[in-house]
């Protein structure tokens, strides 16, 4: 599959990588895939912002590698997925 960016798509994958929070294009598409498959899970009841949230901690803790960040950002989805399925915790 061929994808074609635009002039500013371009850019803001360079500004990402500038931070060094990514290594590579490919890891930086991986990770905007995964954010886009967890926004469109059936059922997920947290908002955006919430889920902006757990990726951000994730990617600014430098102590996970990235499969350990995506296993966590998946336990916290699904703990929101089971507060949402039983009410709010006490």
């Amino acid at each position: 599959m061929t994808i074609r960016l635009m002039p500013e798509q371009e850019r803001r994958i360079r500004a990402v990588l500038s931070r060094g929070a990514y290594e590579s294009v490919d890891q930086v598409v991986v990770a905007a895939l995964t954010a886009v498959e967890q926004r469109t899970v059936p059922g997920f009841a947290g908002t955006p912002e919430e889920l902006d949230t757990l990726l951000a901690a994730g990617l600014a803790s430098k102590e996970l590698t990235e499969d350990e960040f995506w296993s966590s950002v998946g336990e916290q989805t699904d703990a929101l997925l089971a507060e949402h399925e039983t009410g709010p915790r006490s």
